[in-house]
């Protein structure tokens, strides 16, 4: 919604009169005024109408002035918690079909801080620096669930200063809406909400907050995901699942891996099963867009085909249930693929191909399959390399048969690709150590939240610490 004029940088005079800059018929420009609370306005100062003249702002008192009250310290740098509460999930927009008793549990994800670029790119919803997942742009970190109250509030315990974002779950784990932006709180702080997307700019209901169940007693503590919190790899998380159940059939070489490849082989960017699914559509995950609020069950595991596969049955596939939320929490955290911002291969395609610029396009020369469409999701034909079963790799074809020489140089260069891998693991495979720059931008970091330690636990004792030379 547009607001002619607009009104910027209140400060109050007294309970009638304030100062403000408000932007006059001149585009954005803006003058100081003198506003009060009866409707009336007086323009005090602008910078001319030469259209040189640049606008106005901030406008103060020069007097002397009564310091205000200091609010208490609402954080405690002694812990390393803090806390946060909601006082009714269903309370919000954007959850028609979520009647209330469905919402049991509240996710808690880390969206951990990126300190790593390359300069290529995958190119997604946006370009990743490096490729991290088919759109999205974040790793992720599952810190774990607590229960919800039959009111609808929660309250509990999470990491201080760790940027995070909460999902609400039904009775099978399985996620009914999504925060897609996130929030923090300071060590000791207790932060709370009214529900799930409400309107900003609403309060609790009058009376609502002493009979909030959740804040009754001690706040939850989370229950992990199979395992302590960890940055989510796809291939440690999810491959698994597929390898125990999937491959003997959805593998190259099977009838049924031509409808879906759930094999693991490695291509330029990804995995051929993360490739697959993505591509071809079993998971609906919002990526890095759209910027709008999504209604409940719109996305995630919820609206995925690859769900009802999973749950419906097929043929003697039998998923245990660790291995089934495995899968529909994957998807429900929005499909993410490598666990690390970090790269071992920073100046390659996507920042992540075992295969330098050169190897790749001379290995497009003589395949004919124009694999820089492979580094970004819209010109992307599919899974063509595997590194670890080079002679699999499709973008070969028939070329064995047609031209032996071209052949044997491209299975050349992939063998070259998956021996580099194994001297050099990428993010996606154990033993990965990334490049020397970021190493070295990791271990900067390091020494930086060492010394803010120190400065805190001096702050703590009341003590004087200077910065070391």
């Amino acid at each position: 919604m547009q607001v002619t004029p607009k009104y910027e940088d209140p400060f109050a005079l007294d309970e009638h009169f304030f100062l403000c800059s408000r932007t006059m018929d001149k585009g954005e420009k803006t003058g100081l005024f003198l506003v009060d609370v009866f409707g009336d306005e007086l323009l005090l100062y602008s910078e001319g109408d030469d259209a040189s003249a640049v606008g106005c702002y901030d406008p103060m008192l020069l007097v002397p002035s009564t310091r205000p009250p200091e609010p208490p310290s609402r954080s405690d740098i002694s812990t390393e918690t803090g806390y946060f509460y909601v006082a009714d999930v269903y309370e919000g927009t954007h959850l028609e079909g979520a009647e209330r008793g469905t919402v049991k549990y509240l996710r808690v994800i880390e969206s951990p801080e990126k300190r790593s670029f390359t300069h290529p790119s995958w190119d997604g919803q946006g370009q990743q620096a490096p490729a991290m997942a088919w759109h999205d742009f974040n790793n992720k970190r599952i810190l774990g669930t607590v229960s919800v109250e039959e009111d609808g509030s929660a309250y509990f315990s999470v990491p201080a200063e760790t940027f995070v974002y909460f999902q609400l779950l039904d009775a099978k784990g399985m996620m009914v809406q999504s925060m897609r932006s996130g929030t923090i709180v300071q060590p000791g702080e207790t932060q709370g909400c009214i529900g799930c997307h409400e309107e900003r700019r609403s309060t609790p209901p009058p009376g609502r907050m002493p009979t909030i169940a959740a804040l009754t007693r001690p706040p939850s503590s989370m229950t992990g995901w199979y395992g302590p919190p960890r940055f989510f790899s796809y291939t440690r998380e999810v491959q698994p699942v597929f390898n125990r159940h999937c491959v003997r059939c959805h593998d190259y070489g099977q009838e049924a891996g031509k409808v879906l490849n759930l094999s693991g082989d490695r291509d330029l960017v990804f995995n051929t099963s993360y490739n697959e699914l993505w591509r071809k559509g079993f998971i609906k995950a919002v990526g890095g867009g759209p910027a709008q609020i999504q209604p409940a069950y719109t996305w995630g595991s919820h609206a995925s085909r690859l769900t009802q596969t999973l749950i419906n049955p097929h043929y003697e596939v039998q998923l245990d249930d660790e291995g089934l939320n495995r899968l529909l929490t994957w998807m429900d955290i929005n499909g993410p693929y490598y666990p690390e911002y970090d790269s071992a291969y920073p100046d390659h395609p996507a920042g992540r191909s075992p295969l330098n610029p050169q190897q790749v396009a001379r290995l497009a020369e003589l395949t004919g399959i124009p694999l820089t469409g492979q580094l970004g999701h819209g010109s992307n034909q599919g899974p063509q390399i595997c590194f670890e079963r080079p002679e699999h790799s499709p973008c070969l074809g028939n070329l064995k048969e047609t031209n032996p020489p071209a052949y044997e140089e491209a299975l050349q260069i992939i063998r070259d690709g998956m021996n580099m891998l194994a001297a050099h693991p990428r993010a996606d495979m154990e033993g990965f150590l990334a490049a020397p720059a970021h190493r070295q931008r990791q271990e900067k970091y390091q020494l930086c939240r060492e010394a803010e330690a120190r400065n805190r636990e001096a702050i703590r004792k009341g003590e004087t610490l200077f910065d070391r030379e």
